[in-house]
């Protein structure tokens, strides 16, 4: 009986034993699963070749291109991706917004655009962008951009947003002023901005006299400045300038016809285009955003992205930051909803919204009730304000985008926005 129940157990041994050397991977290791290469995906932008917001956003998403895949690039669904931008010139105007917009949808095939500037331009695209339902992620100040009609379009700059927050500090410095006046560009961005900028300022007691229209064009601000100067405003505001030369063109003409009052611009101006062309005692009493670079203690990426762009470009210039946000909204974007499906990445933002950071700041997507609009389309962003006083910014306040949501809900209402 013993010497059955030994062959037994023998025989027991000898059947597991080639399981249990399987199973051992000292002894018959796995195959190491293989690393699945990087793929390339392809977005769109179009931008104006022929001014500086356009150049430098161009300049700064050929910078941030290759430093963005050499950090990791976007991994969606396991997958790993490079991000190739195709970058179009769509002329600052509707024909050249939808030609471009055309080649990257129908041509290049792109699901995504990201970065856009001009409203006339991104209104163009839409009519090609929405029915395609390829995502956009833009700047622009219209707000035809978040039209509830508009289902795969995100506004991300803060043009409509970022006066709210701004006249608190103006009635702060200038107590005094009651009355101002709206000098903007005669088309599709100065009309928003002027008509937004109106409704604000009377919203918080201040008189809107005028909104006084140019030529986008426009070189000699002479004639301007005297039909403003009859009008005798505490408060100029400039909705939808240029940042640049033509910025300091307007200066300078209502410097010399004896303006002496307070400037608003939630634009940034680019100083060496600026001082190029006019005094820096014609903008004594300018209030504006101040870039996120050039505040007191910049974020790590702010500091980052000003060294990165000196490094390579050599002369320093703010004029990409507004407009760059698109590009790392988009990346939360897909990101959260972890999809490239244009469709799947729209039903997930449009539902639970997506914040981000980027060289200019934290910035989260809102709702806009006052347009009737009840998915997340807009942008809220943390704001750096500054006062130009004895030919030097000073710094005066910076307001998050939690602040920047609550001064919008009050000024425009309509329910809630988050």
């Amino acid at each position: 009986m013993r010497r059955v129940i030994l062959l037994v157990v023998l025989s027991v041994i000898f059947a597991a034993t080639p399981l249990l050397i399987g199973c051992n991977p000292a002894v018959a290791p796995q195959p190491a699963t293989p690393v699945a290469e990087a793929k390339t995906l392809t977005i769109g932008c179009t931008l104006p070749f022929t001014n500086s917001l356009g150049i430098d956003t161009k300049k700064a998403l050929e910078m941030i291109e290759p430093a963005f895949n050499q950090a990791g690039g976007l991994t969606i669904q396991g997958q790993k991706y490079n991000i190739h931008i195709i970058i179009y010139d769509d002329k600052y105007t509707a024909d050249g917004g939808r030609a471009a917009v055309e080649r990257l949808v129908n041509e290049d095939k792109v699901k995504f655009i990201v970065c856009q500037v001009g409203s006339a331009p991104i209104i163009a695209g839409l009519t090609v962008t929405e029915p395609a339902k390829v995502l956009v992620f833009c700047g622009g100040a219209s707000g035809k951009i978040i039209d509830p009609a508009n289902k795969y379009t995100y506004g991300t700059a803060t043009w409509r947003t970022n006066l709210a927050p701004l006249f608190p500090l103006v009635k702060k410095a200038f107590p005094n002023a009651q009355t101002m006046v709206n000098l903007s560009p005669d088309d599709e961005t100065g009309k928003a901005l002027a008509r937004d900028n109106a409704r604000v300022a009377t919203a918080l007691g201040i008189t809107v006299l005028d909104s006084v229209y140019y030529p986008r064009d426009t070189q000699d601000f002479a004639p301007f400045a005297t039909k403003i100067m009859s009008l005798k405003p505490d408060i100029m505001d400039y909705p939808g300038a240029v940042a640049g030369t033509q910025f300091g063109l307007q200066f300078k003409a209502l410097y010399e016809a004896g303006f002496k009052g307070a400037h608003i611009s939630p634009m940034p101006p680019n100083m060496v285009e600026v001082l190029a062309v006019t005094p820096k005692e014609s903008m004594e009493g300018l209030i504006s955003i101040l870039p996120s670079t050039e505040i007191p203690n910049p974020s790590p990426m702010a500091v980052k992205y000003k060294a990165d762009w000196t490094a390579k470009y050599g002369t320093w210039s703010v004029a990409s930051l507004t407009w760059i946000p698109a590009f790392y909204a988009f990346v939360e974007a897909v990101k959260q909803a972890d999809s490239l499906d244009p469709q799947v990445v729209s039903n997930y933002v449009s539902a639970k919204g997506i914040a981000w950071e980027s060289p200019n700041g934290k910035a989260m997507l809102v709702k806009r009730p006052d347009y009737k609009s009840d998915r997340f389309c807009d942008t809220c962003a943390s704001l750096d304000f500054g006062l130009y006083k004895n030919g030097n910014y000073q710094y005066l306040a910076t307001v998050s985008p939690d602040e920047s949501l609550q001064s919008n809900e009050t000024a425009f209402g309509g329910g809630q926005w988050r």
